[in-house]
């Protein structure tokens, strides 16, 4: 597996990713079985995903919302500011070839 920053690699990263979510979701006294129902996933999946971090970004994102963390995965959606003054006022770039 590819070894990340810090010497953790990405396995071990989903693993504690999901073992996060299974403490977001004792600390609000909530089941496998009603959160599952809240983001309109099985419960194993729900199990699996806080086990070993196994799933799909689809039901990340279901979990996420359904425990009210959305805002956590806005943030990564959000473009980076320009961090250059170049950047604010270079043109913008094309997005597509043309045909």
């Amino acid at each position: 597996m590819l070894d990340l920053d810090q010497g953790i690699s990405a396995t071990e990263r989903a693993g504690r990713l999901g073992t996060r979510l299974r403490e977001l979701r004792l600390r609000r006294n909530v089941t496998q079985t009603a959160l599952a129902e809240r983001a309109g996933i099985s419960r194993p999946t729900l199990a699996a995903l806080e086990r070993n971090g196994r799933g799909t970004i689809e039901t990340l994102a279901a979990v996420m919302y359904a425990l009210g963390r959305e805002g956590e995965l806005d943030a990564l959606l959000r473009p980076d500011p320009p961090s250059t003054l170049d950047e604010v006022t270079a043109p913008q770039k094309r997005q597509r070839a043309r045909r």
